[in-house]
């Protein structure tokens, strides 16, 4: 009798040791694919198109990378004709790192460049036309993928370990036709009001 309940204990131990390290191992797989830390006006900057947009074309498709998210409803990029110290900024650039097709820049108060995981105030979001240009299917479908990418970026979205259907994975492709299942719980893991 006393080995029938230490084999059962056994048992029950081993059984809540694999819960246990079942639950630890899908947390630790199923990790956010979302910066540390916050940032002014959370996912609801306002964003200041430098005059290089325009003059290069892009309007449009910063327009429709903001749609992208905005379609969430908790995320509201707004756009402003002036800046402040809490107003993103688009740029239009160019760059001669191979492949670079944009990239933000974090601030903080001082307008100092700060690490994704820090509580930034500003950020400011470049796509580089030249890289763009380069690639092969250079379509406004892309460029549109692109621009919401670096606009995730933006509000705190970071690249997504796997190929999800989602506007976060490194690479050139084209912008689904709305918010992602992925993208969206994403946005409200982060930003949950």
């Amino acid at each position: 009798m006393k080995t029938l309940v230490i084999r059962n204990i056994k048992l029950v131990v081993a059984f809540i040791s694999v819960l246990f390290l079942s639950a630890s191992f899908l947390s630790t797989s199923a990790s956010a694919d979302y910066f540390a830390g916050g940032r002014s006006n959370n996912a609801k900057p306002y964003v200041y198109y430098d005059a290089s947009v325009a003059s290069k074309g892009y309007t449009a498709h910063y327009d429709a990378g903001r749609s992208y998210w905005n379609s969430h409803s908790n995320v509201n990029i707004r756009k402003s004709s002036t800046t402040s110290s809490t107003t993103d900024r688009y740029y239009i650039g160019t760059t001669s790192t191979s492949g670079l097709l944009g990239r933000i820049s974090p601030k903080n108060s001082s307008g100092t460049e700060v690490s994704t995981g820090s509580t930034w105030s500003y950020v400011t979001v470049t796509m580089y036309d030249n890289q763009m240009r380069a690639q092969s299917n250079y379509t406004a479908s892309y460029i549109r993928m692109n621009a919401a990418h670096e606009i995730g970026h933006s509000i705190k979205m970071a690249h997504v370990a796997k190929a999800y259907n989602s506007v976060m994975p490194q690479g050139w492709r084209a912008i689904p036709s709305s918010l992602t299942s992925y993208d969206s719980g994403e946005v409200t893991k982060k930003w949950p009001f």
